[in-house]
């Protein structure tokens, strides 16, 4: 994020800023990806794309250190939210 080829956020942001749109309220949920030493290396949050008629359908934003790409932490994400996804009845159609 900090180099701006992700997500259109302010650098100078806040930790505080930038918990409050990653934090994904219930419904949805946030969770994070830890190495062997219990550092945290990604993260990512999902839940419904829209309320109401798209509430159906989900939507997933993730983020993964630099330094810990290419490791496998990006795709455990991915596959951890597409099961929860299917597991919440989420679907599109």
């Amino acid at each position: 994020m900090a180099a701006g080829r992700t997500y259109p956020y302010s650098e100078r942001q806040t930790l505080e800023e930038a918990r409050s749109w990653w934090m994904e309220p219930p419904p949805g949920k946030t969770v994070v990806a830890a190495d062997d030493a219990g550092t945290i290396v990604g993260s990512a949050k999902m839940g419904p794309n829209r309320p109401g008629r798209g509430a159906h359908v989900a939507t997933a934003s993730f983020i993964v250190d630099p330094a810990h790409q290419g490791k496998g932490a990006g795709r455990a994400l991915g596959e951890h939210v597409l099961g929860w996804c299917r597991a919440e009845g989420f679907h599109g159609t």
